[in-house]
C-alpha cells in the first residue's frame, strides 16, 4: 500500500479541501507533509489516488534533495527559476518513477507476456488484443488503463502510434 510507503518515510498525507483547483496534491517546503485533494483523499481507492501517492512519493525521492536546507525564500527562488521544460521534466520524471513503483518492470512484463499469449489465441486483431491486455494488468496493478499503456510504452511492449490508439480506445 503506496500509504504505508509514504507513512514509513515519515510524511503526513493532509487532506485539504478544493485542492484539485490548484493539484491533485503536492509536497510542500515544509517537510514531512503531502497535501491532496480532500476529495481524491475521501475516495483514496480509486486507479487515480494510488497513482497521484506514488507520484508525490517520487517528487520526494527524486526531487526533495534539491529544497533540504533551503529556507522558504530560496525554494520559491528556485522554483520560479525553472523554465517550462525542466518544469515538465520534473513532472515527467516523478510520473515516471511512480510508474516504476506500481507496475514493476519484471512482474509487469510476465503479466503483459501472459495475457497477450492468452489472448493472442482468442483474437487475431492486435489492438483488440492491446486493448485486453491494458485492461487485466489495470486490474492486476490497481492503476488506470492509461498508466498500464504508458508503462508498456516505456518497456517496449507497444509503440507511439499503439498508445495513442489505445488512449483514443480507452477515452471513447
Amino acid at each position: 500500500m503506496i500509504e504505508a510507503v509514504i507513512e514509513g518515510i515519515g510524511y503526513t498525507i493532509h487532506p485539504v479541501p478544493g485542492l484539485a483547483e490548484i493539484a491533485e496534491a503536492y509536497v510542500p517546503a515544509k517537510k514531512g507533509y503531502i497535501f491532496v485533494d480532500e476529495e481524491q483523499y475521501m475516495n483514496g481507492s480509486s486507479f487515480r489516488w494510488r497513482f497521484t501517492m506514488a507520484e508525490e512519493l517520487a517528487h520526494i525521492l527524486i526531487h526533495r534533495p534539491i529544497f533540504d536546507d533551503k529556507s522558504s525564500e530560496e525554494i520559491v527562488r528556485i522554483q520560479e527559476a525553472f523554465t517550462d521544460s525542466e518544469y515538465r521534466r520534473i513532472e515527467q520524471d516523478a510520473k515516471y518513477l511512480a510508474g516504476c513503483l506500481l507496475m514493476p518492470k519484471e512482474v509487469f512484463l510476465a503479466r503483459f507476456k501472459h495475457f497477450f499469449d492468452f489472448q493472442s489465441q482468442r483474437s487475431s486483431n492486435y489492438l483488440n488484443i492491446l486493448y485486453y491486455v491494458m485492461r487485466q494488468l489495470s486490474m492486476d496493478f490497481n492503476v488506470s488503463c492509461q498508466s498500464v499503456s504508458i508503462r508498456a510504452l516505456h518497456l517496449d511492449q507497444i509503440d507511439q502510434s499503439d498508445l495513442e490508439d489505445l488512449l483514443e480506445m480507452f477515452d471513447g
